[in-house]
Protein backbone atom coordinates (compact mmCIF):
# COMPACT_ATOMS: atom_id res chain seq x y z
CA UNK A 1 0.00 0.00 0.00
CA UNK A 2 1.10 3.14 -0.59
CA UNK A 3 1.56 5.67 1.68
CA UNK A 4 -1.38 7.62 3.07
CA UNK A 5 -0.50 11.50 3.12
CA UNK A 6 -1.63 12.97 6.75
CA UNK A 7 -3.89 14.75 5.32
CA UNK A 8 -6.18 11.96 4.26
CA UNK A 9 -6.46 11.08 7.84
CA UNK A 10 -9.50 11.64 9.64
CA UNK A 11 -8.52 14.09 12.36
CA UNK A 12 -10.13 12.46 16.10
CA UNK A 13 -12.92 13.95 17.30
CA UNK A 14 -12.25 11.82 20.03
CA UNK A 15 -15.81 10.30 19.77
CA UNK A 16 -15.80 6.65 20.74
CA UNK A 17 -18.80 4.61 22.15
CA UNK A 18 -18.49 2.83 25.26
CA UNK A 19 -20.63 -0.28 26.64
CA UNK A 20 -19.87 -1.17 30.13
CA UNK A 21 -19.67 -5.03 31.13
CA UNK A 22 -23.60 -4.79 31.70
CA UNK A 23 -24.64 -3.51 28.78
CA UNK A 24 -26.35 -6.89 26.61
CA UNK A 25 -24.88 -7.84 23.58
CA UNK A 26 -27.73 -6.19 21.18
CA UNK A 27 -26.55 -2.97 23.03
CA UNK A 28 -23.11 -3.74 21.47
CA UNK A 29 -24.34 -4.56 18.01
CA UNK A 30 -26.53 -2.02 17.63
CA UNK A 31 -23.69 0.52 18.66
CA UNK A 32 -21.48 -0.75 16.07
CA UNK A 33 -24.02 -0.58 12.95
CA UNK A 34 -24.85 2.86 14.73
CA UNK A 35 -21.21 4.03 14.00
CA UNK A 36 -21.10 3.42 10.65
CA UNK A 37 -22.61 6.16 9.16
CA UNK A 38 -20.33 8.58 10.65
CA UNK A 39 -17.60 6.11 10.09
CA UNK A 40 -18.19 6.41 6.50
CA UNK A 41 -18.39 10.05 6.65
CA UNK A 42 -14.74 10.39 8.19
CA UNK A 43 -12.83 7.80 5.87
CA UNK A 44 -14.55 9.49 2.53
CA UNK A 45 -10.56 10.80 1.38
CA UNK A 46 -9.05 8.45 2.85
CA UNK A 47 -10.84 5.38 1.18
CA UNK A 48 -9.47 6.23 -1.62
CA UNK A 49 -6.03 4.81 -1.22
CA UNK A 50 -7.30 1.73 -0.60
CA UNK A 51 -9.15 1.12 -3.62
CA UNK A 52 -7.31 -1.35 -6.39
CA UNK A 53 -8.27 -2.35 -9.74
CA UNK A 54 -10.05 -5.29 -8.58
CA UNK A 55 -12.40 -5.95 -5.27
CA UNK A 56 -10.29 -8.63 -4.58
CA UNK A 57 -7.11 -6.37 -4.75
CA UNK A 58 -8.81 -3.92 -2.64
CA UNK A 59 -9.85 -6.16 0.18
CA UNK A 60 -6.67 -7.55 1.05
CA UNK A 61 -5.36 -3.96 1.22
CA UNK A 62 -7.93 -3.24 3.72
CA UNK A 63 -6.92 -6.92 5.10
CA UNK A 64 -3.18 -6.15 5.22
CA UNK A 65 -3.39 -2.21 6.60
CA UNK A 66 -5.73 -3.61 9.67
CA UNK A 67 -3.15 -7.15 9.90
CA UNK A 68 0.20 -4.20 9.52
CA UNK A 69 -1.11 -1.18 10.81
CA UNK A 70 -3.15 -1.64 13.76
CA UNK A 71 -2.37 -3.75 17.19
CA UNK A 72 -5.26 -6.04 17.87
CA UNK A 73 -5.97 -5.29 21.62
CA UNK A 74 -9.56 -7.08 22.79
CA UNK A 75 -11.47 -5.14 25.53
CA UNK A 76 -11.96 -5.48 28.96
CA UNK A 77 -15.12 -5.40 30.83
CA UNK A 78 -15.50 -1.83 28.71
CA UNK A 79 -16.19 -2.59 25.22
CA UNK A 80 -14.80 0.16 22.98
CA UNK A 81 -15.83 1.11 19.44
CA UNK A 82 -14.45 3.06 18.18
CA UNK A 83 -14.55 5.42 15.15
CA UNK A 84 -12.13 5.12 12.47
CA UNK A 85 -10.08 8.25 13.41
CA UNK A 86 -9.97 7.18 17.08
CA UNK A 87 -8.54 3.51 15.82
CA UNK A 88 -6.07 5.57 13.59
CA UNK A 89 -5.36 7.56 16.11
CA UNK A 90 -3.97 5.31 18.83
CA UNK A 91 -3.47 2.23 16.27
CA UNK A 92 -5.21 0.21 18.31
CA UNK A 93 -8.72 -1.78 18.23
CA UNK A 94 -10.15 -5.26 17.90
CA UNK A 95 -12.86 -6.86 15.91
CA UNK A 96 -15.48 -4.30 16.32
CA UNK A 97 -13.02 -1.31 15.54
CA UNK A 98 -11.71 -3.08 12.85
CA UNK A 99 -15.27 -4.13 11.28
CA UNK A 100 -16.42 -0.53 11.59
CA UNK A 101 -13.37 0.87 9.65
CA UNK A 102 -13.89 -2.30 6.76
CA UNK A 103 -17.33 -1.32 6.12
CA UNK A 104 -16.43 2.47 5.95
CA UNK A 105 -14.03 1.79 3.54
CA UNK A 106 -15.47 -0.53 0.99
CA UNK A 107 -19.26 1.69 1.32
CA UNK A 108 -16.83 4.08 -0.01
CA UNK A 109 -15.64 2.44 -2.46
CA UNK A 110 -18.94 0.73 -3.77
CA UNK A 111 -18.07 -2.69 -2.13
CA UNK A 112 -21.56 -4.05 -1.61
CA UNK A 113 -20.85 -6.33 1.91
CA UNK A 114 -22.35 -7.15 5.52
CA UNK A 115 -21.20 -8.04 8.44
CA UNK A 116 -20.60 -11.41 9.85
CA UNK A 117 -21.50 -11.88 13.86
CA UNK A 118 -20.37 -15.18 15.07
CA UNK A 119 -20.01 -17.16 18.25
CA UNK A 120 -17.04 -19.73 18.64
CA UNK A 121 -18.56 -21.92 21.26
CA UNK A 122 -21.76 -23.37 22.34
CA UNK A 123 -22.91 -19.62 23.37
CA UNK A 124 -24.92 -18.54 20.25
CA UNK A 125 -24.69 -15.16 21.40
CA UNK A 126 -22.29 -13.36 18.77
CA UNK A 127 -18.78 -12.46 20.64
CA UNK A 128 -16.87 -11.66 17.08
CA UNK A 129 -17.58 -9.72 13.83
CA UNK A 130 -15.58 -9.01 10.99
CA UNK A 131 -16.63 -8.11 7.26
CA UNK A 132 -17.50 -10.31 4.16
CA UNK A 133 -18.22 -8.72 0.81
CA UNK A 134 -21.00 -9.82 -1.18
CA UNK A 135 -18.53 -11.36 -3.91
CA UNK A 136 -16.80 -13.66 -0.37
CA UNK A 137 -14.13 -11.70 0.47
CA UNK A 138 -13.89 -12.40 4.03
CA UNK A 139 -11.89 -9.75 5.77
CA UNK A 140 -10.97 -10.68 9.18
CA UNK A 141 -7.79 -9.47 10.69
CA UNK A 142 -8.16 -10.29 14.28
CA UNK A 143 -8.32 -13.89 13.41
CA UNK A 144 -5.79 -13.19 10.56
CA UNK A 145 -8.34 -14.71 7.83
CA UNK A 146 -8.46 -13.04 4.35
CA UNK A 147 -9.90 -14.75 1.81
CA UNK A 148 -11.38 -14.61 -1.59
CA UNK A 149 -13.59 -16.78 -3.31
CA UNK A 150 -12.18 -15.67 -6.92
Amino acid sequence: MSKIPVSAIPKSDGRIVTNSDMADNADIRKAIIDAVPVAVEQTKELSKFFGRTSQRETCKVIFDFLKNDVNYVADGSIQLIKLPSALLKTRIGDCKSYSIFTSAILTNLGIPHHFQMVSYNADPTPSHIYVTTDDGCIIDAEWGRYRDWE
